[in-house]
């Protein structure tokens, strides 16, 4: 957002469909994607990591972060058979200048989402007694349309449930320690005005559906959602340094948070011992640079949903943009080639006050790209800056143009 009028991480996920198009609480950045469009397949008899590569990534990598202004970034880019590019720049912590590392732990925002849903994903095809296709009534009778809001909905931001905007900014900046509870959250979403079409007919990215879908989650397992996600994903993926937090804290090292959201607490205020209360399903995680590439790999392997399941992820889109082939799928932002249909990114943002981050899966290529930064510009574009200077450099090599069909439609 190009000034905090909408949630912090709520154009995020929307630019998150184009993977450069990630950034925090971002404008809107379709124009950004036109002029990036997938030029070409890379050669499969060289290596795509190579020192070329690794001279354009690191220039790439010092003018968005040039361009960021933000204290601190480090990137980290897998390709399956090569070795690893891993980058940094600046600080994690503006007082005593400790370098960003890719060891320490910081809060990731709307990348949530992404392991949220692969929950939800999980527990349908567990056997448990929902489905994509069930209304939100079962649950929650009293929310807006909720006999016409279907799980499948809440996945894809096209329930036509609207953001908080400027009013949950504004309630960080008042009490950035509290932590709200799901039913406090839910009940903020039920009274903002919805988006302007009906249930299933639009997108309309909201942290309120997927605060609707932790709420389901807990009824129908009887499992709290910090529970459920280190048993389903952080703990059989190895991500030993990623939890579920709501109080927001995080364990040394750390990287400190630099926020510009909130005027009134000051310039650049630090933001590392701020919950995550009022981000919740939609936003709590915190993890590092190795976690989120396991988290890349997993989730580009299907990350324990079936296979059924996980072709309707990828097929059922809420269509963001047809002119720069890019959409929401079941939790994940997705760009894919419209000739084909094959699915050229797997991608997702995250902002928090002070952080902003990014994951990229690219089934043609099965690379992975993870960023974390530490600091928001007071527009939450701070870390996208830096992930479309990469991926100018990155899309032609990673995600290509298939000119065939693919064997499946993510990939």
């Amino acid at each position: 957002m190009p000034n905090p009028t909408s949630k912090l991480a709520t154009v995020a996920a929307i630019a998150a469909v184009a993977v450069f198009l990630l950034g925090g609480c971002a404008a809107t950045a379709s124009d950004a994607s036109a002029s990036q469009e997938p030029t070409g397949t890379p050669a499969a008899s060289a290596p795509l990591l190579d020192d070329a590569l690794r001279t354009q990534l690191e220039a790439a990598l010092d003018e968005g972060f040039a361009a960021s202004g933000m204290p601190g970034v480090v990137v980290g880019l897998w390709i399956p058979g090569e070795d690893e590019w891993v980058s940094a720049r600046g600080v994690a912590d503006t007082e005593t200048g400790a370098p960003m590392s890719r060891e320490n732990q910081q809060k990731i925002g709307s990348i949530t989402k992404t392991i949220v849903s692969t929950v939800v994903l999980q527990v349908i095809g567990d056997g448990f007694d929902v489905s994509l296709d069930d209304t939100l009534d079962r649950w929650y009778p009293d929310f807006p349309e909720a006999s016409k809001i279907t799980v499948r909905m809440l996945l894809n931001h096209s329930s036509g449930v609207a953001e908080a905007g400027r009013a949950q900014v504004d309630r960080i900046c008042a009490a950035p320690h509290a932590i709200p509870s799901p039913d406090q959250l839910i009940a903020v979403s039920a009274q903002t005005p919805r988006a302007d079409f009906a249930p299933g007919e639009g997108f309309e990215y909201a942290n309120g559906n997927y605060f609707l879908l932790g709420g389901i989650l807990e009824q129908v397992t009887g499992e709290n959602l910090e529970t459920l996600i280190h048993d389903r994903i952080t703990e059989p993926f190895g991500m030993d340094r990623s939890r579920y937090a709501l109080d927001g804290m995080v364990v040394d090292p750390v990287t400190h948070g630099y926020s510009l959201f909130c005027p009134e607490l000051g310039d650049q205020v630090d933001t590392v011992g701020w919950s995550n209360g009022e981000s919740g399903a939609g936003g709590a995680m915190v993890s590092t640079l190795d976690d989120l590439h396991a988290w890349g790999d997993a989730l580009g392997a299907g990350a324990g949903v079936t296979p059924e399941l996980q072709a309707e992820r990828y097929a059922d889109r809420a269509i963001i943009s047809e002119a720069t082939s890019s959409a929401y799928g079941l939790g994940t932002g997705i760009v894919y080639d419209a000739e084909t249909d094959c699915v050229l990114s797997v991608a997702h943002a995250g902002a928090e006050p002070g952080y902003g981050t990014n994951v990229a899966y690219y089934p043609p290529s099965g690379a992975v790209l993870a960023l974390l930064g530490n600091g928001d510009g007071g527009d939450g574009d701070a870390a996208a800056k830096v992930t479309t200077a990469l991926t100018t450099v990155l899309w032609p090599v990673l995600a290509g143009s298939p000119n065939a069909p693919c064997e499946a439609p993510w990939g």
